[in-house]
């Protein structure tokens, strides 16, 4: 039913898909800068049309630390393999190619699916922390109000 390549999406495809997978849109301006400057991209193709309908990216420094992100299956085509293809895919790459001790992490939003590649919640060890910049007007300086102290992001 699908197949598995390297590559990454073009700007309307990646946003398309995004949205088509129901997740939180990107903005045209930031998939421009963002998309080519991973580390490791596949796309899952439908075997017989070639339609893109899945992909999943591997971004970071490529030494020490490596975010899996954009990890997406269009609604239609959910829960039937294709997302496990994307994932052993790109863990069968960071195996390969991540040094010892590097840092492999991701933002689910699902769960039981990625603890089969041995992923597992941080608390209480860590907690992962998300900002969105909506406001093009922030600064690497601004304080937000309840914050304990200025720090540079």
């Amino acid at each position: 039913m699908f197949k598995i390549e390297e590559g990454t999406p073009d700007v309307e495809t990646f946003l398309s898909l995004r949205a088509r997978a129901g997740m939180q849109p990107r903005s045209e301006e930031g998939a421009s800068k963002g998309l080519g400057q991973e580390i490791f991209s596949v796309l899952l193709r439908l075997g017989e049309s070639g339609d893109i309908v899945g992909m999943g990216r591997v971004i970071g420094d490529g030494g020490t630390i490596f975010v899996i992100c954009d990890m997406l299956v269009i609604e239609q085509f959910q829960s039937k393999g294709g997302g496990t293809m994307i994932m052993n895919a790109l863990m069968d790459y960071l195996l390969r190619e991540a040094p010892p001790q590097s840092y492999i992490n991701l933002m689910a939003d699902v769960d039981g699916f990625y603890e089969r590649w041995g992923f597992e919640p941080s608390l209480p060890n860590s907690r992962g922390m998300v900002l969105k910049n909506v406001n093009p007007s922030y600064s690497t300086t601004t304080v937000h109000p309840n914050s304990s102290g200025a720090r540079r992001c």
